[in-house]
């Protein structure tokens, strides 16, 4: 009997394991469905018994026949090593090692990417409605590092190294008025949650955390002034990458960081730091830019799976 190598496909089930810069989130899903089954979070230190771990995936649940893997850090030749850990995963290897019949490996940003036709407007939200006039999205996010991804009318996604250029950094030190700039080499070392850290550093000598210092926004006047600077440091960037990339159908924050700062977010002061400095025709364009925040969680995970789910619907 010949078998429908389509329904094949859609009779089986995928692991989906988000390897980020802090965290390792994993979840199972049928092919062809939007739904998470068993969603987890872990601590990055179960890499150590990486091959252990998946293979207890494996033999928990023998209807799993496909892996998407998406990992911080960029990909070169179907294989990504972590920015930020010793750590490498590849497609060949993994085919080698486990028995499934096929196996994904995207850039974190890249699998964001592929969920952003998933995210609706009520799930986000907005600091410039905008009035879309192409097909380019940029989708953001400051984490552990700085992600970030072009999508191209929902289906092209081109992951980008932009949290460890020098674009912009020198020219918004000068203007933010912080010292020590020895601290800040790339844009991520600015905008991330490792930025926000160093700014408040030079505000006080206490170590706080991102979340410690959104926390105390209230409570304590330098965690409002860092957050304070980090978003305005965030809207200049953001124009910078805007003018580069002309995402004409919008920039999308993602993440938890964004997440939890949405709250600061002044719509008018955010608009006015976007804007700043700009030619009026240049700036005629930025604001016909949808500008908003995904409270989608577990992004990496939905993304990942809308791209299986891609590769299920073009099979013959």
């Amino acid at each position: 009997m010949v078998i429908d190598p389509k329904i094949a496909f859609l009779n089986s089930r995928v692991l989906l394991i988000d390897i980020g810069g802090t965290n390792i989130r994993t979840a199972s899903a049928d092919i062809g469905s939007s739904t998470l089954i068993n969603a987890n979070k872990k601590n990055l230190d179960c890499l150590g018994s990486f091959d252990e771990l998946l293979q207890g995936f494996l033999d928990d649940d023998l209807s799993i026949k496909h892996l998407v893997f998406s990992i911080a850090g960029p990909k070169l030749h179907h294989s990504i090593s972590m920015t930020n850990r010793e750590f490498e995963i590849d497609e060949a290897e993994i085919l080698q090692k486990f028995k499934v019949d096929s196996c994904h490996i995207l850039n974190d940003w890249e699998a964001i990417g592929h969920g952003l036709s998933l995210f609706k407007k009520e799930e986000m939200n907005f600091i410039n409605e905008g009035n879309s006039f192409n097909e380019t999205a940029l989708i953001l996010g400051p984490g552990t590092g700085l992600g970030a991804a072009q999508v191209i009318q929902d289906n092209i996604v081109l992951p980008t190294e932009i949290g460890n250029s020098l674009f912009a950094i020198q020219e918004l030190f000068s203007e933010l008025n912080l010292k020590n700039t020895k601290d800040f080499n790339v844009i991520e070392d600015l905008i991330s949650g490792g930025g926000l850290v160093k700014i408040y550093s030079h505000f006080e000598d206490t170590d706080k955390s991102p979340e410690e210092i959104v926390a105390s926004y209230h409570s304590d006047k330098s965690a409002q002034k860092s957050i304070d600077i980090f978003l305005k440091s965030l809207a200049q960037i953001l124009s910078e990458l805007a003018l580069a990339y002309m995402p004409g159908k919008g920039i999308y924050l993602a993440g938890g960081l964004m997440r939890s700062l949405q709250e600061f977010i002044d719509e008018d002061i955010f608009m006015k730091n976007f804007l700043l400095n700009r030619k009026s025709m240049h700036a005629d364009v930025l604001k016909q830019m949808p500008l908003a925040s995904i409270n989608q969680e577990m992004t990496c995970l939905h993304g990942s799976l809308n791209f299986i789910n891609k590769i299920s619907q073009n099979l013959n």
